[in-house]
């Protein structure tokens, strides 16, 4: 099981990219370290986008692509095993952003980011969530 989801990560993390170089100069380009992707299922409501370690940053941001997605909740692990609640509880379009969400104390590790949402309209491709950090 461990696999599958190892290679649908890397799926979405590619899909990503891909997206990204493809925008060029836009604003995707310019939000900050790539902290991974995640291809959000549309029969899924919770979705982890796991963060490489040895990085520290101070405020992390959710963008979407190719199908609009509806947040509730944004669960921010770190490496210490710490957790930081987020509230984002708003519908992000294909092509837009959360807020910048600052950390909370100095410059953090982050392990993962746990999201839970809902997939709006399920016809056609589905949503890709691309977290990125600042630091």
């Amino acid at each position: 099981m461990r696999p599958m989801r190892k290679a649908t990560t890397m799926v979405g993390f590619g899909v990503a990219l891909s997206i990204m170089v493809g925008l060029g100069g836009s604003a995707w380009a310019q939000q900050g370290a790539l902290l991974g992707a995640r291809t959000v299922a549309d029969l899924s409501e919770t979705d982890v986008i796991a963060v490489p370690g040895g990085q520290s940053f101070s405020s992390i941001r959710l963008c979407v692509a190719q199908r609009a997605v509806r947040f509730r909740d944004l669960d921010i692990v770190f490496a210490n095993g710490a957790s930081q609640d987020a509230s984002v509880q708003r519908r992000i379009n294909a092509g837009e952003c959360t807020r910048w969400i600052d950390l909370a104390g100095q410059r953090r590790n982050i392990a993962r980011i746990v999201m839970r949402y809902d997939t709006l309209n399920n016809v056609g491709m589905q949503a890709i969530v691309t977290a990125f950090g600042r630091r």
